[in-house]
């Protein structure tokens, strides 16, 4: 979802772009399906228990215990008070340098130790099928990538579910957002989305801003 158009609202608050985060988005896939509309409704726009039974038909008992029940499936440690959007873009910046000019020493300053790379291609598009974990695999597979595949893509920045993301165009179509998880400074998860279906989203909605 892009949300520098302010199709979320303004999402002034730290606590408001982590509850649409794509981190957050991932762990909510967890969640039967009233659970997750109970618990975006109430996290990111700040509805009342009673206006979310009107919504979703409940009662507003049954709207607090589900609310309940969610945070606590997804009380995993998640990352808050990120930068400043200026700071994200800047760092989301350096990292497409770093990476298109195969500058290790650039890359390791921006990565954290643990850093995860995840990809999604909807089973259409080629995509790395399992997470890549660790540093030094990352860096691997992000100069060896831009060698092969991304020489010829154009690169911009845009605000993607409250947080910075790198948007790789190829003749004018978009073919991959990657949205970053900042931590202390740096990059603690990478999210490669190719998913043809979702792209195609991404992209009418950028159309309108």
């Amino acid at each position: 979802m892009v949300t520098s158009d302010g199709s979320l609202g303004p999402l002034e608050s730290a606590e408001q772009r982590d509850a649409v985060s794509l981190a957050l988005l991932v762990l909510l896939e967890r969640l039967a399906p009233t659970e997750r509309a109970v618990y975006v409704l109430r996290e990111a726009f700040a509805y009342g228990h009673r206006e979310i039974a009107d919504v979703l038909d409940l009662t507003e008992a049954n709207s607090r215990q589900l609310y309940r029940r969610a945070a606590q499936r997804l009380a995993s440690p998640q990352a808050r008070f990120t930068p400043a959007p200026a700071a994200r873009a800047g760092l989301v910046t350096s990292f497409i340098t770093a990476a298109r000019e195969g500058d290790m020493a650039g890359l390791e300053k921006l990565l954290a130790a643990e850093v995860t790379w995840t990809s999604d291609g909807g089973g259409k598009v080629s995509a790395a099928r399992r997470p890549i974990e660790g540093r030094a695999k990352v860096m691997r597979f992000l100069v060896g990538g831009m060698e092969r595949f991304a020489a010829g893509l154009d690169f911009t920045v845009a605000e993607i579910n409250g947080g910075a993301a790198l948007l790789g165009w190829a003749g004018g179509g978009l073919v991959g957002v990657v949205a970053f998880e900042v931590r202390d400074g740096v990059i603690a998860h990478a999210r490669a989305v190719m998913n043809p279906d979702k792209l195609e989203f991404v992209e009418r909605r950028l159309a309108r801003t």
